[in-house]
């Protein structure tokens, strides 16, 4: 095909002139490179898919061939375009139907904003309530915490008993109500005087329940020997309260001074832990030392008293703390000025009067016969006796004087007994009772049936009445302590000649016909008839 087309264009170029059209189109056919045109290129290959055989028929027919497969494109385009067209008239009616449903619902959503437009501004009213209510109850929080007691601290100040104890937390809550009061100054400058007076109503009726609770508190405390340390804090919390806290002080005072002449007392008699030291009152004979040792008990115990004062009013600061520690310790220290002033009183009115009173009493005795000087004296001695008995620093005035009571006791007693056994008709026998002869009893005058006889038949009138024979001036012994030794001496006695009778009687030896007849009582009977 290039052979008789480049054949062709040879005959034309000698037929035809360098400048016809045709030549040059064909020259610029010839001219072209293929390879570089992509477009005919792609029409080539696309024409060999249908020109298969390159004869004059074929290519007679070429062009009509062409024009048939444009028409069957054209023809398929118009179909394929027709289902677009198809499509998009779908796609339109689609989008009709949605306009239309939109439009609607415009309408509807006008309508609807035209309806809720006032609920849209309740809405907004009501947030914008809400927010002020907020803001009202962040108001009202901060009002409360600043002004108000939560209930915990109101639990903590008032207590949930009687018995509760007191803590640090107490302090704290209380400090919090004076705060609240100082406080409650800026509502009324700003115009709050209604709030203002009952805040300060609330806080004086927790505040004064508190502070009785401390005052209750604090007199337990002062009766503790081991207070707690908040008891500093507490009385100097009680000073807004004179009264409460002059209380609190007196019975701090009265407390310290029961314990302090108790301590003073036990140093006198007791003495320290283990008899260590020993006793003051051991040392009343020596009265230097005895007293000495008693102001020297007092100078030791005073500094912890002052001490115990001092750390007690620490923390008051409404008060001249020293002057207060020296008006407590000075009513402390005056528990045992009486007692002291006592003692050593008495170690001078006691060396000053005993002795010379004694002394007198035995010289006024003198002219006396025995009975009635025994009887005096001891009438006397006993009055004196009873007298310094009541003092704590007589202990060897009272020995001495009880000598002279025993003694004059003994004196009496052997009168009392000599004169009972004359009077029972013993006496007679007594010697011989008491230091039997070599011979037999009943051979001695003074010991035979008869007189035993009658020594028992007078013994049973004195078991009967034995006040009978007693010493006419026994009776007047002021001291029945006195009367009854006198009688148990007495008794003793008669018991003990009436054993060894009894015994002397009823041995054979003694030549006793009949002794149960002579002396029908045993000893036992007589003892216990005698006590």
């Amino acid at each position: 095909m290039g052979g008789d087309t480049q054949a062709g264009a040879e005959n034309a170029s000698e037929e035809r002139p360098q400048n016809n059209p045709l030549s040059r189109k064909i020259n610029k056919i010839l001219e072209t490179r293929l390879e570089n045109d992509k477009d005919t290129l792609d029409a080539l290959k696309e024409l060999s898919t249908f020109f298969t055989e390159n004869t004059l028929r074929s290519r007679r027919n070429l062009r009509g061939e062409i024009e048939k497969r444009s028409v069957g494109i054209s023809e398929e385009f118009v179909t394929a375009l027709r289902e677009v067209k198809e499509a998009v008239d779908g796609i339109y009616t689609e989008v009709s139907s949605m306009n239309e449903v939109c439009v609607d619902m415009k309408r509807r959503l006008q309508a609807t904003k035209s309806e809720t437009r006032h609920l849209i501004h309740q809405t907004n009213s009501l947030q914008n309530q809400s927010q002020k209510l907020r803001m009202q109850e962040e108001v009202a929080l901060a009002f409360v915490k600043t002004f108000q007691l939560t209930p915990e601290e109101v639990l903590i100040i008032k207590g949930s008993s009687r018995e509760a104890p007191i803590t640090q937390e107490f302090f704290t809550v209380l400090d919090k109500t004076q705060k609240i009061r100082n406080n409650t100054k800026f509502l009324l400058q700003t115009g709050h005087q209604k709030t203002a007076l009952d805040v300060m109503e609330q806080m004086n009726v927790c505040r004064e329940a508190g502070l009785e609770r401390l005052y209750r508190w604090c007199q337990s405390q002062c009766r503790s020997p081991d207070p707690s340390p908040l008891l500093t804090q507490a009385l100097a919390a009680l000073q807004e309260r004179p009264v409460l806290f002059n209380l609190v002080v007196e019975e701090w005072v009265v407390v310290r001074r029961g314990w302090l002449v108790r301590g003073f007392l036990d140093a006198l008699t007791i003495g320290g832990p283990g008899g260590a030291p020993r006793p003051i009152e051991l040392q009343a004979h020596d009265p230097l030392r005895y007293v000495g040792d008693m102001l020297a008990w007092v100078h030791q115990a005073l500094p912890s008293e002052r001490e115990a004062a001092q750390t007690l009013f620490a923390k008051c600061s409404n008060i001249d703390v020293a002057e207060q520690t020296r008006s407590t310790v000075a009513s402390i220290s005056e528990s045992v000025c009486r007692p002291l002033k006592t003692r050593i009183e008495q170690m001078i009115i006691v060396s000053c009067v005993v002795d010379p009173l004694v002394n007198a009493v035995n010289e006024s005795a003198a002219g006396l016969g025995t009975v009635e000087s025994a009887v005096y004296l001891l009438n006397c001695f006993h009055q004196l006796h009873s007298t310094l008995s009541l003092l704590h620093t007589t202990g060897d005035k009272l020995e001495m004087i009880q000598g002279q009571i025993d003694a004059q006791l003994d004196t009496l007693a052997q009168e009392q007994i000599s004169g009972v056994c004359h009077s029972v008709g013993v006496a007679g026998m007594y010697p011989f009772i008491s230091h039997p002869p070599p011979t037999p009893l009943s051979q001695n005058p003074a010991c035979q049936p008869l007189a035993i006889q009658s020594f028992m038949t007078k013994l049973d009138g004195y078991l009967s009445a034995p006040d009978h024979l007693m010493l006419p001036h026994t009776r007047l012994l002021l001291s029945s302590s006195f009367r009854r030794t006198l009688h148990q001496r007495t008794a003793e006695a008669l018991s003990s000649i009436y054993v060894k009778l009894h015994s002397l009687v009823h041995n054979p030896m003694n030549g006793y016909t009949d002794p149960s007849a002579l002396l029908p009582r045993d000893p036992e009977t007589v003892k216990n008839l005698l006590s």
